[in-house]
């Protein structure tokens, strides 16, 4: 039932329907078993909208019909066609112009009510309440929310680095510590926490390798992304979001969520409640996402920088780090150290600064700016990684444009001074324990591990490429069996499994060769015409006699479908 179509619409399929991929498909025929069972239509079903699932439900309590037969008063036959379309596209309609059929298992899945219902709207909801906004300033708004959110990340991701964060026993971080990061970066504990769990999606952080406590620090991830450039590490976070990151939801929802402010061109921005309404008439059979958690999405992307003013960025759907590396500053490898002990970067240090800076000092971030402490502890900490005196107060003269003043220069010397005493304050966020005593060059710094965790909706995703290599396969395939170019009739799909050939054969109602054992234990052939194969048993008619057949499963030890050269 699929060999027929073109490759580009094979590929379409399988973009759509990635589940049919897995595992490798063997053959034609494999494909449209899996396409025909009740899970895989379910799943493709719940892709349409309410108008497709109308007329999916109008369709599939019919053995045929043309886009004609479904059109009662006043519904527009081009709405219609585009419906019928979509239902060929996902495979839950199959045959060519006048003789359109349903796959089987479209009619169990619906239910008989499913036909009966009146006609939804063929179109989306309206916004009425939106506005237009100019494109530009959207875009420079977001802009600037992006280059924040980089900013306070890179904050974060240091900051873990000098004072892992400890996890408790189920793997989460404690509201305590989440309050700690939500101080830290200036933001709510909600938006802290999903700070935390961005970074730990990314890779950014990753977790100890100690038995004994686990600790969030960063992975070697953060090494590299902290020397890209602000709009490749912004693309890394925002498709985090998107795809990996299933507390803020599924990634389709939020995809779909994005795709209700249309071109970004337009500038539109549309209140929660109405891109709520607008989702519910886009995935009818979906759970139905209430107006506040569009919220959360909405809140979450103006805070990435995904939207801005409440209209959709140019660069952000895909996520697209080339228009967007105009709108953001450059990086700087200075700092400005004041009379009382901190230190302000004047804007995104490059990571050579950051590391310098973060060794020595505790973040204290605060506004548009990050804002950095020099204290005993922080300078201590960073003689036990192997900076001398000497080399500190060397880094921090060549990397402030101010003079250091003279409180920061007694502070570092003191560290020479045998009886200054070791810090006794413990936070809330803990470090680990450190090994070995100072040592004549810095030390490394302990990475984290990454975990592999993504938003189980994306599990089995296919990329276009990969939907065309297997489409090349599964013709290479067909050729080498045979069942292409025969100019008589032949046996196709020689190597496919029984199972897979009868159900092709239930949709496509084309004559089969079936090899089976009988109740004597004699091996014999049959041509029949399937009819259905459910729970072990294959009932079929003769194609002789149209005599009914009923035949178990397991007895059948080959079934091929027989079909004319083209």
């Amino acid at each position: 039932m699929f060999r027929e179509r073109d490759d580009p619409r094979l590929v379409e399929l399988l973009l759509e329907r990635p589940d049919l991929a897995v595992p490798d498909l063997t053959g034609f025929s494999q494909l449209a078993s899996r396409a025909t069972t009740r899970h895989s239509v379910g799943a493709a079903v719940d892709q349409l909208n309410a108008f497709e699932l109308w007329v999916a439900g109008r369709v599939s309590v019919l053995s045929s019909f043309e886009v004609a037969d479904l059109a009662p008063a006043g519904l527009d036959p081009g709405d219609l066609a585009a419906a019928v379309e979509r239902l060929l596209t996902l495979g839950l309609v199959w045959g060519g112009d006048g003789n359109l059929r349903p796959v089987r298992a479209l009619s169990a899945t619906l239910g008989s009510a499913a036909a009966l219902s009146g006609p939804p709207p063929s179109q989306p909801p309206t916004f009425v309440e939106a506005g237009g906004i100019s494109p530009a300033t959207v875009t420079k708004v977001a802009a600037g929310s992006a280059f924040e959110f980089v900013r306070r990340m890179d904050v974060l991701v240091e900051h873990c680095d000098q004072q892992p964060v400890r996890l408790i026993r189920s793997g989460g971080v404690a509201q305590r510590n989440v309050r700690v990061v939500a101080d830290l970066l200036d933001v709510r504990p909600t938006m802290a926490a999903t700070y935390l769990e961005l970074a730990r999606a990314s890779g950014l952080l990753g977790i100890s390798g100690d038995t004994s406590q686990e600790l969030l620090m960063p992975s070697t991830v953060f090494d590299s992304w902290q020397t890209a450039e602000l709009a490749d590490q912004w693309v890394l976070l925002a498709e985090t979001w998107l795809d990996r990151h299933p507390a803020s939801g599924p990634g389709w929802v939020k995809r779909l969520t994005l795709a209700a402010f249309g071109d970004p061109a337009d500038g539109l921005a549309v209140p929660a409640g109405e891109v709520a309404a607008w989702l519910d008439w886009q995935r009818p059979r979906r759970p139905s996402r209430s107006q506040q958690q569009v919220v959360q999405v909405l809140d979450q992307a103006s805070a990435l920088g995904v939207t801005g003013l409440g209209a959709l960025a140019s660069y952000a759907l895909p996520p697209d780090a080339t228009p967007l590396s105009d709108l953001l500053p450059g990086r700087v490898g200075h700092i400005l150290v004041q009379a009382d002990l901190t230190a302000i970067a004047p804007g995104p240090l490059t990571a050579e600064a950051a590391h310098d800076i973060g060794a020595m000092a505790e973040i204290e971030s605060r506004g548009g700016a990050t804002v950095y402490r020099f204290t005993v502890a922080s300078l201590q900490r960073a003689r036990k990684l192997g900076w001398s005196t000497a080399e500190m107060l060397q880094t921090l003269e060549e990397r402030s444009q101010t003079a250091l003043p003279q409180p920061l220069r007694y502070l570092v010397a003191d560290l020479d001074r045998p009886d200054v005493a070791r810090p006794s304050h413990v936070s809330a966020v803990h470090q680990p324990p450190s090994s070995g005593s100072a040592r004549p060059v810095h030390r490394a710094p302990l990475r984290g591990a990454v975990e592999h965790a993504g938003d189980p909706s994306m599990s089995g995703s296919l990329d276009i490429e990969e939907a065309r290599a297997i489409v090349v396969r599964l013709r290479v395939e067909e050729l080498d069996t045979g069942s292409v170019g025969a100019s008589t009739a032949t046996f196709g799909d020689v190597f496919d499994s029984p199972l897979t050939t009868l159900r092709e054969a239930v949709e496509t109602r084309e004559v089969v060769w079936c090899g089976y054992v009988d109740a004597a234990g004699l091996r014999t052939e049959r041509l029949v015409k399937v009819v259905a194969v459910d729970e072990g048993l294959v009932e079929a008619r003769d194609a002789t006699t149209e005599d009914a057949i009923s035949l178990p499963l397991r007895r059948i030890t080959a079934a091929h479908i027989l079909r004319t050269g083209s």
